[in-house]
């Protein structure tokens, strides 16, 4: 199915009526950070080399409410697949925060060091092939701004697009405890909340998580070279979602009067 058609799709399907329109930039292309490929060929492009179960730690699935009605449903395919990695994307107003599901099922016990969970920012420029940028001043001064947060509140900043040294963040599980002490280390949930809006592309933001293997003791390496490396020990899993943010909120439906506080607005 064509980036175009999956694009009309998403925009028809995941957001109910609204006379909000999102602006479409006529060059904007599919690039290989959509799926996204520019971290490892295992991702989108050549999955099938990698399709070894017995070498998965872990299963991780990153859901949000793609189709704005205050529910986030794992079964519900609006809330999924290619909604999550065609623009809009998840579309946000300017200090509007949304839940984010974190599922994340062991697949393997007996493996030797640390499970690594981590949760990235990248922009995207939909002008080339690549989706990178020269630099990430022209990033930073191109694409939208997003934090993530543990909770509504807002008490602990995980990732804040802006900041250099924030782009990423990551939990560590000892093999000693592992999987048993998932549930205290690595949220469930998480809020990401939009800053400033989109300059030419919608979904220009994507939210990438990961969870890979890590030898107990070793020195800490770079963080995406590290997972690469180690891809073949213990296959890395990921899942992201694409972000767009624009000036004010998107029009919602809820099906139970947003009871389960999945968006959260200044006024609230």
């Amino acid at each position: 199915m064509s980036f175009i058609l999956l694009q009309s799709i998403s925009v028809a399907l995941a957001a109910p009526p609204s006379n909000q329109k999102i602006s479409l930039e006529e060059r904007a292309l599919e690039t290989n950070r959509d799926l996204p490929g520019d971290f490892h060929k295992y991702y989108g492009q050549r999955s099938t080399l990698y399709r070894d179960k017995e070498r998965r730690l872990a299963k991780l699935d990153l859901d949000g409410d793609m189709n704005y009605d205050g529910k986030i449903d794992n079964w519900d395919p609006a809330d999924n697949g290619a909604f999550q990695q065609t623009p809009p994307g998840l579309v946000l107003g300017v200090g509007e925060l949304s839940k984010l599901i974190l599922r994340l099922t062991p697949y393997r016990v007996d493996f030797r060091g640390e499970a690594v969970v981590t949760m990235e920012v990248a922009g995207i420029n939909r002008s080339v092939k690549s989706g990178e940028f020269t630099t990430l001043n022209e990033e930073l001064s191109s694409t939208a701004k997003v934090k993530i947060w543990k909770d509504i509140s807002k008490t602990e900043l995980l990732v804040d697009s802006s900041q250099p040294t924030k782009r990423y963040c990551e939990w560590v599980v000892d093999d000693t405890k592992y999987p048993a002490n998932l549930p205290g280390i690595v949220p469930r949930t998480v809020y990401i909340e939009g800053i400033s809006p989109s300059s030419k592309f919608t979904g220009d933001i994507r939210i990438l998580v990961t969870v890979s293997h890590r030898d107990r003791g070793s020195s800490r390496e770079s963080f995406t070279e590290s997972r690469k490396k180690l891809i073949k020990r213990f296959r890395t899993s990921f899942d992201h979602l694409l972000v767009t943010v624009q000036a004010t909120p998107h029009k919602k439906e809820f099906i139970n009067a947003n009871a389960e506080k999945v968006w959260s607005t200044p006024s609230d």
